[in-house]
């Protein structure tokens, strides 16, 4: 491997971890895949050093322009995996006799450890940045990532999140009469 910091040298330094053993073939690959995907919206300029992208920026981007095809979930994932492959990377031209590639284990938990984990997690999160919690409900389509803000009141405004795409004018009213149902009368 040479000291080159373009995306062809950091496509071609995720097959040397896999042809050299140092990474799971399929772990090397899935990040690779996700690099090419998230880093392919950018320009040759912009990708000319890999070290100096910024990875929220490029999500972002990538979000706006390939989005629909993706759950939010899955755009977390790629944004995990390149900002693995990222790291190494960089790790690896600092030091290249020193490198060992950073792989995560993960450690299976109960549906309950989960459950409680990220409830927690929501109500952190909606006291610290007074947004609201998330909830994972199962999908069939693809949904949206954007939160929509609808001000109510002067001083009080509620987000909704998780709309599909191609979300029907009776689905919509599904939707409001449950929110209906909840007014106080």
């Amino acid at each position: 491997m040479s000291d080159k910091r373009d995306l062809n040298a950091f496509l071609d330094f995720m097959d040397y971890l896999s042809d050299k053993g140092l990474m799971a073939k399929n772990t090397a690959q899935a990040r690779k895949a996700a690099a090419n995907k998230v880093l392919g919206v950018l320009s040759s300029e912009e990708t000319s050093d890999v070290t100096t992208i910024d990875l929220d920026d490029a999500i972002q981007r990538f979000s706006n322009l390939q989005g629909q095809k993706y759950t939010p979930q899955s755009l977390v994932t790629y944004k995990s995996r390149v900002r693995s492959a990222l790291d190494d990377f960089e790790a690896y031209l600092m030091n290249p006799l020193g490198f060992r590639p950073s792989i995560n284990t993960r450690e299976r938990k109960s549906k309950k450890q989960q459950t409680g984990l990220d409830k927690s997690a929501s109500q952190n999160n909606q006291t610290a940045n007074e947004t609201p919690p998330q909830i994972d409900k199962p999908s069939t389509g693809p949904l949206s990532n954007s939160i929509i803000p609808i001000a109510i009141r002067s001083d009080l405004t509620v987000f909704v999140q998780g709309l599909p795409f191609d979300l029907s004018e009776s689905e919509a009213n599904r939707i409001a009469n449950v929110i209906k149902a909840m007014a106080m009368t």
